[in-house]
């Protein structure tokens, strides 16, 4: 959905159910901060664990969104090289990486839950469709790639739920990428709330951070195998396809 964030991890748009049974949609509900934030183009929001969650070396984790609002990197072009459409962008935010694979040639389509994100990727030419990943969606077993940016394996909180989805989705040959959180052992889950500069907070949603050698076991129960990881630029790139 977006470029890099100033922590270790990046953030996503669609829910599900997963850590302490809550569901929700990042930052929305309450005072919609995340909405709040993609109108204005700027700032940065925190990610908060609440109820006892613990989320690694402190309870926050801060975000740019002027970032997520930014053009595809060098390097998140020569990941899209890599694979075959059409592509499902699973969390799409405002569009960043569906301009990118247009411009690679390659048929893509999103997926987010924020009106506003689906609003701004459409206002940028892009195919976005408001809902969950969770739902039903066209081409089911037919696409053939998916993209899990800038720490949406967190969606839901529970990755091993979220990979087995996408391995439903996927064509035989399809590939996921995902970007990992860069400590490698790194898995947790835990309720969060999203907080804007102002301190407007949203409803608790669960969300999840795991690291490449922690997503290499929850890839296996999905029925997926890890193809290749590429470490650029402090950021870690994992590819998964059926074994």
């Amino acid at each position: 959905m977006s470029a890099p964030a100033v922590s270790t991890v990046a953030v996503s748009t669609v829910a599900g159910s997963g850590a302490h049974g809550r569901t929700g949609f990042f930052g929305q509900g309450g005072l919609e901060p995340y909405e709040r934030t993609l109108l204005r183009g700027l700032g940065r929001i925190t990610l908060h664990a609440v109820d006892g969650g613990i989320a690694p070396d402190s309870d926050a984790t801060y975000f740019s969104v002027r970032d997520w609002c930014a053009p595809a990197t060098a390097c998140e072009f020569d990941l899209l090289a890599t694979l075959a459409g059409p592509l499902l962008d699973v969390g799409c935010g405002p569009g960043r990486m569906l301009v990118a694979a247009a411009r690679a040639g390659i048929a893509a389509v999103g997926v987010d839950p924020s009106a506003v994100a689906v609003g701004l990727a459409r206002a940028r030419g892009a195919r976005a469709l408001r809902q969950s990943v969770f739902a039903p969606l066209p081409h089911e077993g037919g696409w053939g790639a998916a993209l899990l940016l800038d720490g949406n394996i967190g969606i839901g909180g529970n990755a091993t739920v979220l990979l087995a989805r996408l391995a439903a989705l996927l064509a035989p040959a399809g590939r996921v990428v995902v970007e990992a959180d860069p400590l490698p052992t790194l898995d947790v889950s835990f309720s969060a709330v999203l907080e804007d500069a102002p301190g407007h907070a949203s409803e608790p949603f669960p969300w999840a951070l795991v690291g490449a050698d922690a997503l290499a076991g929850h890839a296996g129960r999905a029925g997926l195998a890890v193809a290749g990881t590429r470490h650029v630029q402090g950021r870690v790139f994992v590819t998964l396809r059926r074994p």
